[in-house]
């Protein structure tokens, strides 16, 4: 098993299962979060996670909120954050742009429904696993 863990922010339950069996069969920790405040908690309390799929539309916290307390430098420590969403990139870079919150920390863009082969490749780690197959 890999030492690294990944969370998962995902307020779709059926999302986050798909997601999850996905991670797992890469021989990653999934761990999941429904909404991005839930996610600033869990990266706080889990130092192993060092990756964050996030959805952007969600309840209480959404993905750009949960970017800006990121972005604001509090508490949080930093982690590679890849989107997941149903929105092509460039709607999230416009949306982001006019809610005028900073893409720095964003890793990667990824396209909802899910595709091994991406989620791999924003893991590198992994790749290894998946060539050795």
């Amino acid at each position: 098993m890999n030492e690294i863990a990944v969370l998962i922010v995902e307020d779709d339950t059926i999302a986050r299962i798909i997601f999850k069996k996905l991670l797992t069969r890469l021989g990653y920790t999934a761990l999941e979060a429904v909404n991005g405040e839930q996610a600033l908690e869990m990266i706080d309390s889990h130092p192993e996670i060092t990756h964050v799929f996030l959805d952007l539309n969600m309840p209480i916290l959404d993905g750009y909120e949960f970017l800006k307390f990121i972005n604001s430098g509090k508490k949080t420590r930093n982690v590679e954050i890849f989107i997941t969403s149903v929105s092509e990139f460039r709607e999230f870079e416009e949306e982001a742009a006019e809610k005028n919150v900073d893409t720095k920390f964003v890793s990667g863009y990824n396209k909802k429904p899910y595709d091994m082969a991406r989620i791999a490749n924003c893991l590198p780690q992994i790749n290894n696993v998946l060539n050795n197959k």
